[in-house]
C-alpha cells in the first residue's frame, strides 16, 4: 500500500510516522527539506504545494490514500482537484472545510442548527459600523479576522489590547488588511481544549484531549503563536477539564457532523474543535478542517493503529474504534529567538543520540536540512515529545535537554508541569465557584 502525504510541519511528521508504522510506503511532498520526513519517506518532493504540482506527483506515483496535513491545500481546493481525479483523500472538500476557513460560516452554521457552545458574534464588512459596535459593547471583546490565521491572528481584549481606541484601530486594520469580514466576539473566560477525532459521513470518533499553549513565553504571556507545545494525560482527559464539558464538546462536535451531512456538505477526514471551559459551560472557539499541530503529536503518538488504518477502516463503513496508551505525553517546542514577534532565524544543531536516550522523540517541523546543521525558518524548529506513566515521569526527561541543542532557539520549560497543571485546575475551581 501506498500514501501520499502533503505538508512539511512538526504535525505532517507525526502523521508520517503513523503512515509508516503500517508498513505503507510513503510519498511526501513537502515545501522544506524536513529530515525526519526525508528519511521516512519513499519519494521526497521538496516544492511549493500547489494544486498542479500535487496532481502531477499524485499521478505518476498512485497513492492508494492522500494524506493533507495543512489547512492551506485544502483552503485551495486540492483534495476537491485530487477527489474530481479519483483518489481517496482523508480530508475534507474545501467547501466542508469552510467551517475553518471562514469562521462566521461556522457560527451561522451553528446557529442555523440550533447546536449548543456557540458564542454571542457580530460579523462587520465596513470599518465604520465596526467602530460603532466597539464603542457601544459593554462587555470585553475578541476580534477576528474571517479567513485563516494560522492560530495568530485572534485578539483578545485584556491580553492583546486594552481599550476601544485599540480595539477600533485593530479592527480598522484588519477590514483594511486581512479580508472583507470581520468577527467581534463576546470574550470567554476560562481553560481550552482541543478536541480531535476522524469523520467519515455521520460517522466521528475522537482522540484524546490535548491543549495547546499558545503563548510565546513561560507563564502562559507574550503574542499568541501557532503554539508552543501541549500536553494529555490519554483517554483520562485533562485534569482541570470536568468530564461533562468533555462530553458536551462530544456532543457539539457529533451534532455539527451531523448537520453538515444533512445539509448535503459531508465532511470527511481529521477534525478538531478548540473549545474553552467556562462558568457558563462549554463553548465552542473555532473549528479545523485538519488536525492540530502540536496536539496531533501528542494523539498520534497514544493511538495504537495507524492513521492509515483508521481512513481505510472508515472509508469502508467499518466501526473502527481507536486504542490508546495509557501515558501521559508532554510536547515542546524548539522554536527560532523572537518567534511570535521580531523572529531572528538561525542554524541549529541537535544531538539525536543523547536526546533519544534521554528518552525524548524529535518531531522535524518548519526546518531545513543542511548536512549536520538545522536551518530554521520564521515558523516552529522542531517537537520534542515526552512519554510516561505520569506527568513527573514524563517532565523528567526534558531535564538538561538543552545540553544536547546547540544555537539560537527558545523552548518554554513550563509546558506540562506539575506547577502549571495546578495552576489550571485552582483556577478552573475557582471560576466554577
Amino acid at each position: 500500500m501506498k500514501a501520499l502525504l502533503i505538508g512539511g510541519g512538526g504535525r505532517e511528521h507525526a502523521i508520517a510516522l503513523s503512515l509508516v508504522r503500517s508498513g505503507v510506503e510513503l510519498v511526501t511532498i513537502s515545501p522544506n527539506r524536513n529530515p525526519g520526513l526525508m528519511r521516512i519517506s519513499k519519494r521526497f518532493y521538496v516544492r511549493e504545494i500547489s494544486a498542479e504540482g500535487v496532481l502531477n506527483i499524485a499521478t505518476k506515483s498512485k497513492p492508494d490514500y492522500v494524506f493533507i496535513g495543512p489547512e492551506g491545500p485544502i483552503a485551495a481546493g486540492i483534495s476537491d482537484l485530487l477527489v474530481r481525479d479519483s483518489f481517496k483523500v482523508f480530508a475534507p472538500t474545501s467547501n466542508a472545510a469552510r467551517l475553518e476557513t471562514s469562521k462566521s460560516f461556522c457560527r451561522e452554521f451553528l446557529d442555523r442548527n440550533g447546536i449548543e457552545g456557540n458564542v454571542e458574534s457580530r460579523v462587520f464588512t465596513e470599518i465604520e459600523k465596526a467602530k460603532k459596535y466597539i464603542m457601544e459593547e459593554d462587555s470585553e471583546i475578541v476580534i477576528k479576522p474571517d479567513g485563516l490565521t494560522s492560530g495568530k491572528g485572534v485578539v483578545v481584549q485584556g491580553t492583546h489590547f486594552k481599550g476601544r481606541d485599540e480595539a477600533m484601530k485593530i479592527a480598522a486594520e484588519y477590514l483594511r488588511e486581512k479580508g472583507s469580514k470581520l468577527l467581534i466576539e463576546k470574550k470567554m473566560i476560562g481553560e481550552e481544549f482541543s478536541l480531535q477525532g476522524f469523520v467519515w459521513g455521520k460517522n466521528i470518533v475522537f482522540l484524546p484531549l490535548v491543549q495547546d499553549y499558545k503563548r510565546a513565553l513561560e507563564g502562559d504571556k507574550g503574542p499568541n503563536t501557532g503554539g508552543m507545545g501541549s500536553i494529555s494525560f490519554s483517554t483520562r482527559g485533562l485534569p482541570f477539564i470536568r468530564k461533562n464539558h468533555e462530553e458536551k464538546a462530544m456532543d457539539i462536535m457529533r451534532n455539527i457532523v451531523r448537520k453538515m451531512y444533512d445539509e448535503g456538505n459531508p465532511y470527511s477526514g481529521p477534525i478538531y474543535g478548540q473549545f474553552m471551559s467556562t462558568a457558563e459551560g462549554v463553548k465552542l472557539i473555532e473549528i479545523n478542517a485538519r488536525l492540530g499541530d502540536p496536539e496531533a503529536i501528542n494523539a498520534l503518538e497514544l493511538m495504537d493503529e495507524s492513521i492509515f488504518y483508521a481512513a481505510l477502516e472508515m472509508a469502508h463503513d467499518h466501526t473502527f474504534r481507536p486504542r490508546f496508551k495509557e501515558k501521559v505525553n508532554v510536547v515542546r517546542y524548539v522554536v527560532p529567538a523572537g518567534y511570535g514577534g521580531e523572529v531572528s532565524p538561525s542554524y541549529i544543531t541537535i544531538n539525536e543520540e543523547g536526546l533519544a536516550l534521554k528518552g525524548l522523540k524529535i518531531y522535524f517541523a518548519s526546518v531545513n536540512s543542511t548536512g549536520k546543521r538545522l536551518k530554521q525558518s520564521r515558523s516552529r524548529t522542531l517537537a520534542l515529545l515526552s512519554e510516561d506513566d505520569n506527568l513527573e515521569g514524563a517532565n523528567n526527561k526534558f531535564r538538561d535537554a538543552e545540553r544536547y541543542i546547540r544555537g539560537k532557539y527558545y523552548m518554554r520549560r513550563d509546558i506540562g508541569t506539575t506547577e502549571s497543571i495546578e495552576r489550571k485546575i485552582a483556577f478552573m475551581a475557582s471560576l466554577i465557584a
